[in-house]
């Protein structure tokens, strides 16, 4: 089988199959897909972000997960959601911005991620951590997702959370683009790859069609915008586009030269972001 498969395996501490059948090397394959990386260190500028922030946790299902807050607890919600081998912090430049106006903001780290413990994560558990930290907290205004979160705050929306606005940045159109990216790093052979696709769904417990951006759009549960970089090369603008564009109430705005994480500090992303909220806070009424 794969030899860069046993390599990665091994890499991250998981344990190599007792028989050596297609099945047992594509369970492992999911494994390694499940498995967060190590975290890394949070740079200057992030730990600057979090000075000025309350240290705290929310207990999920998926355990206790770090929590920084800013801002009064009397004041909208907005919750902060990183992507994929991310943390909380990345998305501190919108901390402050949005507490001068009138917002409570808490960025967690996910499941496995930063100060959280955990050995898997997922689009659906992400998105489940969204709408279990959400009611903890007594409701949520708007969400703010980079990458995996964007994904996992728009399907918090099919599981029950009603924000009154999203904010998606480069965001990818289905979890089915990292399965295959993963199977092609993996250099899988095409019988283990086809059973590795099936098997990544049932062991995350939601089909490809269920975590897809498609099916949140056909629903338009509150409006979005949607903040990519053309040349984006870890998620597609083009299928942004293409969802956005079943999305009511959906926004696109193209981010050229910002790439997949200098848009996450891009002062003009940070400033249309909190005209977006304040807009959609002011003509809700607030809570």
């Amino acid at each position: 089988m794969s030899e860069r498969l046993r390599l990665v395996a091994a890499r991250l501490g998981l344990a190599l199959p007792t028989v050596d059948t297609p099945e047992a090397w594509a369970e492992l394959a999911v494994d390694v897909f499940l498995r967060p990386p190590p975290p890394t260190r949070v740079p200057p500028r992030e730990q600057n972000y979090l000075a000025s922030a309350t240290r705290g946790a929310v207990t999920t299902r998926a355990g206790e997960l770090a929590t920084w807050t800013w801002g009064a607890a009397d004041q909208p919600l907005v919750l902060l959601a990183h992507g994929w081998a991310g943390r909380g912090s990345q998305l501190g430049a919108f901390a402050e911005p949005l507490v001068a106006a009138g917002f409570r903001v808490v960025a967690f780290d996910g499941p496995g991620h930063g100060e959280s413990p955990g050995t898997e994560a997922h689009v659906p558990l992400f998105a489940q951590c969204i709408v279990e930290i959400s009611e903890k907290l007594g409701g949520t205004d708007a969400v703010i997702g980079h990458s995996m979160g964007a994904a996992s705050a728009a399907m918090a929306t099919v599981m029950g959370m009603k924000p009154r606005g999203l904010v998606l940045i480069a965001p990818p159109l289905s979890h089915r683009g990292r399965v295959e990216r993963v199977a092609a790093r993996l250099e899988l052979e095409p019988e283990v790859r086809k059973l590795f696709l099936g098997a990544a769904e049932r062991r995350v417990g939601w089909t490809d069609e269920d975590v897809d951006m498609r099916v949140v759009a056909r629903r338009a549960p509150c409006p979005v915008v949607v903040f990519h970089d053309p040349a984006d090369e870890d998620t597609s603008f083009a299928e942004s586009a293409e969802f956005v564009a079943e999305w009511r109430g959906a926004r696109l705005v193209p981010c050229p030269g910002r790439g997949h994480f200098r848009i996450l500090v891009t002062t003009e992303v940070v400033e249309e972001t909190v005209r977006f909220l304040t807009g959609r806070r002011v003509g809700a009424g607030s809570k």
